[in-house]
């Protein structure tokens, strides 16, 4: 299996332009949507901010923590919706803010960054049938990474993403995909795909049409980590789909990756013994600050007020004070937040343990306190059984030894 893109590991900081979006999927986090669009003098205001202040997120004082240089490894100036592409106008006058203060400015972080930026978008691959979006996609293109999410194949990602009167959206994505495969000839090789209890008996079907389809070559498919509702008979049809798949990412290990059964994820799952709870996660939720459409700053975009409880409110700042409540960032990144979000015996016991994802702001949103979710435990179990199998079959087929997976992650396979 073809190893994952892997992410440069720079700074990500995240804009939320829009929460309108033209389509309405069905399971999407997004709970609050309302027809607001970011103002462009809040936006200039929240870049001046970072690129003003020597550690934004406090990353340089936490020695131990996994982040802490990814200041000097360049930044990535994240746009999300709804979907962005909705206003590209306003897209356009933002990234021509931020290209202007980094290489024409002397400010505290332009040096990290100058030759190590760039501007990302996660789309739904509709909007690409409008004439401005394709004209502001092209002008920028040397710089700016588009990614479109495709669910599967289109009986299940129709199922799910769809347009406002119901209807399926990969029509019209087909539609596009030539054109998006010639203006970002290496983003349309990856996408982000999303799996509900309904995608379990079009697994199969679904990594076949992506990759043979579309061409996508690195499939980073997970399970919503809300509650499922799968029951034991969605857990055999689960089980039968990953064996179905693993046998078709054996006859494509030169062409393909699915992260469904990545390799140091999942088949060197194993119990987090001796591990410091405090800075144990599975996201970098605390070190992505995030603007909302309000004017306040976030750890990160799931902590939007689009995407939580109207009751939440964790920010760090704003646009008027700045990352006045930087103390929030460390909250959100370890600390008591970590520590409550694991201390469940069954997670501390677990084998798998180390492969269950979840997301901090999804739990907080839930339970109104850091509590993990637990829905997706038996999924995980069956992603790292099959994970295994599968390595197994790929080193006896390349004269490679079997690995001892009790002795759990390996570092270097």
């Amino acid at each position: 299996m073809l190893s994952n893109i892997q992410n440069a590991g720079g700074f990500t900081v995240t804009l939320n332009t829009t929460e309108e979006c033209n389509l309405r999927c069905k399971y999407c986090y997004e709970i609050n949507k309302r027809n607001k669009v970011l103002k462009l003098e809040d936006a200039k205001k929240f870049v001046d901010i970072i690129l003003s202040d020597p550690d934004p997120c406090d990353l340089l004082k936490d020695e131990d923590y996994q982040y802490r240089a990814a200041y000097v490894k360049g930044i990535t100036w994240d746009f999300i919706g709804g979907d962005s592409l909705m206003n590209v106008d306003l897209l356009d006058d933002i990234f021509s803010y931020i290209y202007k203060k980094v290489y024409t400015e002397d400010l505290p972080n332009n040096k990290y960054y100058r030759g190590h930026m760039a501007f990302s978008v996660c789309s739904n691959g509709t909007l690409f049938s409008i004439p401005k979006v394709r004209d502001f996609c092209e002008k920028w293109s040397d710089i700016l990474h588009v990614n479109v999410s495709i669910d599967g194949c289109p009986e299940i990602h129709d199922k799910y993403r769809v347009f406002k009167d119901g209807s399926g959206s990969m029509k019209t994505i087909l539609e596009w995909w030539p054109w998006y495969q010639k203006t970002f000839p290496n983003d349309c090789l990856s996408t982000k795909a999303t799996c509900s209890k309904a995608s379990i008996p079009y697994l199969y079907e679904s990594l076949k049409f992506m990759h043979e389809t579309l061409g996508i070559r690195y499939v980073n498919q997970n399970f919503i980590m809300e509650d499922t509702g799968c029951t034991e008979e969605d857990y055999k049809e689960l089980d039968r789909q990953l064996g179905l798949c693993i046998d078709y990412v054996l006859s494509h290990s030169e062409d393909l990756h699915w992260s469904m059964i990545d390799k140091q994820t999942f088949a060197f799952a194993h119990r987090s013994q001796g591990v410091n709870w405090e800075h144990k996660g599975h996201c970098g939720s605390g070190a992505m600050p995030a603007l909302g459409i309000n004017g306040k700053i976030y750890p990160c975009f799931r902590w939007l007020p689009h995407t939580q409880d109207e009751t939440v409110d964790f920010s760090v700042g704003n646009i008027k004070d700045g990352l006045s409540c930087k103390e929030n960032f460390k909250k959100v990144r370890f600390g008591s937040c970590r520590v409550n979000c694991t201390r469940d015996p069954k997670c501390k016991e677990c084998d798998c343990e180390s492969a269950c994802s979840y997301c901090i702001a999804g739990c907080y949103n839930e339970f109104k306190d850091f509590i993990r979710t637990t829905y997706i435990c038996e999924i995980t179990k069956l992603q790292v059984k099959w994970a295994r199998i599968y390595w197994d079959k790929y080193n006896e087929l390349n004269g490679l030894p079997k690995y001892d997976y009790s002795k759990g992650y390996v570092d270097g396979c």
